[in-house]
């Protein structure tokens, strides 16, 4: 059986619950309210909580606290609410197995939201969502493979290679491209989907350019300040192309990177279990 047989037979993530899928169908229906989604997110008491400190977070920055589960899905919207149950449903792996992942996705995240500000189009939301989600692959190939994650680790340090090259060479597909076969099912918007497939080649991107290049450097800009395990030993390069879509010059870096310092220190105090 080969890679994409594999992913492809996955039903769900190892802890994934099956709220999970009702809220699926409740997405796309037009006569769910955001009180029905927060109804059926509250039948799982633990989720719920997670769901609660997520929305609550330093990435999202409201000013106020948020005390329901509806309240956040009037604020954020169903596909951010959506995507924060599938994110709050996979830490378990990573804080247990991968704590430096989620650290970098959380990191991740927060530089993302302040790169979007700069753009009136976006939505500092879902670019913060698409952040927390962007390196899900690796939590799919370490759960569900494992001893070909083992095999890929090895390699990133022995051979000082990046992680997306040694896993082309054992997988035969890298972790964000093979998210395809995973997310094909959960109904996300594809401004959600494209930055999580293509934050290593953004130029990949056709429908959601603008949110890729973000998620790209934000990407980018918290392994250049070490915060987290992102899996590679050295900084990759910045893609051009979505430099310049991003319209930054050269002079702006210096100012990315304290803005990115800045944002670290603010969520590196965010702790999911706590």
């Amino acid at each position: 059986m080969d890679i994409k047989q594999k992913i492809a037979q996955l039903k769900q993530l190892p802890t994934l619950p099956g709220v999970v899928v009702k809220i699926s169908g409740m997405v796309e229906s037009t006569d769910a309210s955001a009180e029905d989604l927060g109804k059926i997110i509250a039948t799982d008491q633990v989720l719920s909580a997670r769901v609660l400190k997520l929305i609550n977070s330093p990435i999202y920055g409201f000013p106020g606290r948020i005390s329901s589960v509806t309240h956040g899905v009037v604020l954020l919207g169903f596909n951010v609410i959506k995507s924060l149950v599938l994110t709050a449903s996979v830490f378990d792996i990573m804080i247990e197995q991968m704590k430096g992942l989620w650290e970098h996705s959380v990191g991740c995240a927060g530089i993302a939201a302040r790169i979007s500000k700069r753009f009136p189009s976006m939505d500092p939301e879902e670019i913060s969502t698409a952040g927390l989600l962007h390196d899900l692959g690796r939590v799919v190939i370490s759960s569900q493979l494992p001893e070909d994650y083992a095999h890929i680790m090895r390699m990133v340090e022995e051979d000082k290679r990046y992680m997306i090259e040694c896993e082309q060479e054992v997988l035969g597909v890298d972790h964000a491209s093979l998210l395809r076969w995973v997310v094909k099912d959960w109904n996300l918007p594809i401004t959600l989907v494209e930055p999580l497939l293509y934050h290593h080649k953004p130029t990949l991107s056709r429908n959601a350019p603008l949110q890729t290049a973000i998620i790209h450097l934000a990407d980018i800009l918290v392994k250049a300040c070490g915060y987290g395990i992102s899996g590679d030993i050295y900084v990759p390069p910045l893609d051009e192309t979505a430099w310049k879509r991003l319209g930054f010059l050269e002079e702006d870096v210096a100012v990315l990177v304290a803005e990115a310092e800045a944002e670290i220190e603010t969520v590196d105090t965010f702790d999911l279990l706590g």
